[in-house]
């Protein structure tokens, strides 16, 4: 069986994400969800949720059609704000 993972330093924010990739799954004909489980984070106050997921075989008398799962994000996304790893530097290679 597959198992998910999903962490967070939020909880709340966990449990909440988690609830929401399990409504998603469920939704499919082609998946079973099954012992989902909260674990507290170990390094600081946030939470690790855990779920294995199912893989069902299709019958050849029911076919299984392509699904299509969605979740909405209702937080902001950080993608704009991006900066380099390291600065840029103005170091003159050695032997030039």
């Amino acid at each position: 069986m597959t198992s998910i993972r999903l962490m967070d330093s939020d909880p709340d924010k966990a449990k909440r994400t988690a609830a929401a990739v399990r409504r998603a799954l469920e939704a499919s004909p082609e998946v079973v969800v099954s012992n989902v489980s909260v674990v507290p984070n170990r390094r600081g106050p946030g939470s690790r949720v855990y779920m294995e997921v199912l893989l069902l075989e299709a019958n050849a008398s029911s076919p299984i059609g392509d699904a299509e799962a969605r979740v909405e994000r209702t937080d902001p996304s950080q993608r704009g704000s991006r900066r380099s790893a390291l600065p840029l530097g103005k170091r003159a290679l050695p032997g030039r």
